[in-house]
C-alpha cells in the first residue's frame, strides 16, 4: 500500500508539472525574472513575479491535497475499451515529451540570458553583483568640517576600509558644507599602493540629502601615473593651517565649497591668490613677476563665483623666499623689457613654448601633465603684456602628448602649434582660426623619395612654424632627429588658403 501511494504521488506531481497552465505560468515567471535582471524594473516585475509565486503556492497546496486523498482500494474498474485506453495513453505520452521539451527550452533560453546579464555589465544584475563586490557604505560621524577637518572623513572611512597612506587624487576633491560646518556633499576619486605594492582606488561620494552614509567604490579603473603633482596629502596639510571659518564667514552665505586638484598653475593671475606657509602665515602677492604654481586649496561660494572671488590658498614652505624670488624675477623681466627693440614693451624672444604677437598679446604652452616621457599642454594667453594670463584652450593638441616644438600666430585669429614625438623624430602641426579656442591637425602632401629596392618613403615629417610672405603662407618641413636624407635637407610647402591645404614646392 505504501509503495502504491508513492507511485501515485509521483504520477500526480508529474501530471501537475506538465499541466499547460503550469507551463504557461513558468514561462511568464522566467521572462519576468530575466527582465528584472536585465533592466531592474522592480515596480512591474516584482508584482508579476509575486503573482507567479502565489500561483506556485496554490499548485503546491493542490498537490498536497490530492496526495492526501489517494484512495486505499488498489483495484479500480476500468470501463474504457482497450482501444480508447491506447489512444489516451499515446496522447499522454506525446504531450509528456512535448511538455518536457518546452520546459527545458524555456529554462535553457532564459537561463542563458539571465547569465549574460551578470557579466560584462550587460544588465542590472551585473551592476548589483559589482556593488556587492566593491561597494561599501560608511556612516559619516565626523561631519563637521570646522571641528573635524578633512581628516575626519578619512577617519570614518578607515574604520571599515584600509586606505593606503600615500594617496593621489584623480581629477578633483570637491566638498560642500553649510555655514555651521556641516558637510553636505563630497566627491573625489583617489588611489594609491597598499602594503603589498598593489594599486587600490576609491571612488568616494556623499550626499546628505540622500543618505547619512558615505558610498565608497573600491578598485574602480583609474589611470594611475603616481604624479607627485596630484598628491592628496597637501590638501590635509593646507586645511590644517588655513583660517577656514574666518574666510568663509566674510561671505555671509548659507553654503560654501572646497576644491583641490593637486599642484596647478595660475599663470600670472593673482586674483584670489593667498600664499600660506606651514605655520599659517598668509601673504597676498601684489603682482606676479613669475608664474604662480603650487598645491592650491580653493574656497568658494557655489554658484556665486562671479560675485565672490574664490580664495586660493597656495601652500609654500617659506613666505620670505617666495617674495624674494618674485622680486628677482621682476627685475629680470624689467631688464628684458628695457632691452626690447624700438622701446616696445613686448617681452624679448619667442620660444618653442611662448609667442608674442604684439607688446600686449602673447600666448604660452603650459605643461599640465606628464606620462611615459610625453607632456600634455594647455594654451594660455595674455592681453596686457604678461601681467595676467588666462586659459585659452585646455587641450590644444586634442589629447595627444609629446613635446612642444613651436607656437606662432599670424594674426589674432590664425595661429599654429607643433608637437614632437618619439624624442623629436617626427612632429604634427595644428592650426587654429579662432584665436586658439580650437585646433585641427594639418595634413601635408606626402613626398615620395625612391629607394634602391623600388619602394618610396617620405623623410619630411617635422613641420616648422608657418610664416606669411605676401599673403601666402610658407613653412619648412624638416626630417626630425632621425633624418639623414640628402644632407638633412628640408621641404618647402606653400598654402594659398591660410593653411587649410598645402602644396609641396621643392627641397631646400
Amino acid at each position: 500500500m505504501k509503495k502504491y501511494k508513492q507511485i501515485t504521488r509521483r504520477k500526480i506531481f508529474i501530471s501537475m508539472l506538465l499541466n499547460p497552465l503550469f507551463i504557461f505560468i513558468y514561462c511568464i515567471s522566467m521572462y519576468e525574472l530575466y527582465t528584472l535582471c536585465k533592466f531592474g524594473r522592480t515596480g512591474h516585475n516584482i508584482i508579476v513575479l509575486a503573482i507567479c509565486m502565489f500561483s506556485y503556492l496554490i499548485w503546491l497546496i493542490v498537490f498536497i491535497a490530492r496526495s492526501i486523498k489517494i484512495p486505499l482500494n488498489v483495484s479500480q474498474e476500468n470501463t474504457d475499451s482497450d482501444s480508447t485506453v491506447k489512444v489516451k495513453s499515446l496522447y499522454k505520452t506525446m504531450w509528456t515529451y512535448i511538455a518536457i521539451v518546452i520546459i527545458v527550452a524555456i529554462t535553457s533560453f532564459y537561463g542563458y540570458k539571465i547569465y549574460n546579464t551578470a557579466i560584462n555589465y550587460n544588465g542590472k544584475l551585473a551592476w548589483v553583483l559589482e556593488d556587492l563586490r566593491n561597494k561599501r557604505t560608511v556612516k559619516l560621524e565626523h561631519n563637521n568640517i570646522f571641528k573635524d577637518g578633512i581628516e575626519g572623513v578619512f577617519t570614518d572611512i578607515n574604520e571599515k576600509i584600509d586606505i593606503p597612506k600615500e594617496l593621489y587624487v584623480s581629477g578633483n576633491f570637491d566638498l560642500i558644507f553649510t555655514n555651521d560646518g556641516t558637510i553636505t556633499s563630497l566627491d573625489t576619486f583617489i588611489y594609491g599602493k597598499d602594503d603589498k605594492d598593489k594599486l587600490k582606488s576609491f571612488l568616494i561620494t556623499y550626499d546628505s540629502n540622500k543618505s547619512e552614509k558615505i558610498i565608497v567604490y573600491q578598485d574602480d579603473y583609474v589611470n594611475a601615473d603616481y604624479n607627485e603633482d596630484k598628491l592628496l596629502n597637501p590638501l590635509m596639510t593646507t586645511m590644517n593651517v588655513i583660517p577656514l571659518k574666518e574666510t568663509v564667514n566674510k561671505w555671509d552665505e548659507n553654503e560654501y565649497g572646497i576644491i583641490y586638484g593637486g599642484k596647478r598653475s595660475w599663470g600670472y593671475n593673482t586674483n584670489g591668490i593667498m600664499y600660506i606657509d606651514l605655520n599659517g602665515n598668509i601673504k597676498a602677492p601684489n603682482d606676479a613677476p613669475s608664474e604662480i604654481i603650487g598645491y592650491t586649496v580653493s574656497l568658494f561660494v557655489p554658484g556665486k563665483e562671479d560675485i565672490y572671488m574664490p580664495v586660493r590658498y597656495n601652500l609654500v614652505k617659506d613666505l620670505e623666499n617666495i617674495f624674494k624670488e618674485d622680486s628677482l624675477d621682476k627685475k629680470r623681466t624689467e631688464n628684458n623689457l628695457e632691452k626690447s627693440s624700438e622701446g616696445s614693451k613686448k617681452p624679448s624672444g619667442n620660444t618653442e613654448e611662448e609667442f608674442y604677437l604684439s607688446d600686449k598679446t602673447g600666448y604660452r604652452l603650459q605643461i599640465t601633465g606628464a606620462a611615459a616621457g610625453s607632456r600634455f599642454y594647455s594654451l594660455y594667453g595674455t592681453f596686457d603684456g604678461g601681467i595676467t594670463w588666462q586659459t585659452v584652450n585646455e587641450n590644444p593638441f586634442l589629447g595627444s602628448g609629446g613635446g612642444a616644438s613651436g607656437i606662432t600666430f599670424i594674426n589674432e585669429k590664425l595661429g599654429f602649434l607643433a608637437l614632437s614625438h618619439s624624442g623629436g623624430s617626427h612632429a604634427d602641426l595644428y592650426r587654429t582660426e579662432d584665436g586658439g579656442s580650437s585646433y585641427e591637425k594639418v595634413d601635408f602632401p606626402v613626398v615620395k623619395i625612391p629607394l634602391k629596392d623600388g619602394k618610396t618613403y617620405n623623410p619630411f615629417d617635422f613641420p616648422g612654424m608657418p610664416y606669411d610672405e605676401n599673403g601666402t603662407l610658407n613653412t619648412m618641413v624638416g626630417q626630425g632627429s632621425d633624418g639623414d636624407y640628402n644632407k638633412n635637407c628640408e621641404a618647402l610647402y606653400r598654402s594659398k588658403d591660410q593653411g587649410i591645404t598645402w602644396e609641396y614646392v621643392k627641397e631646400v
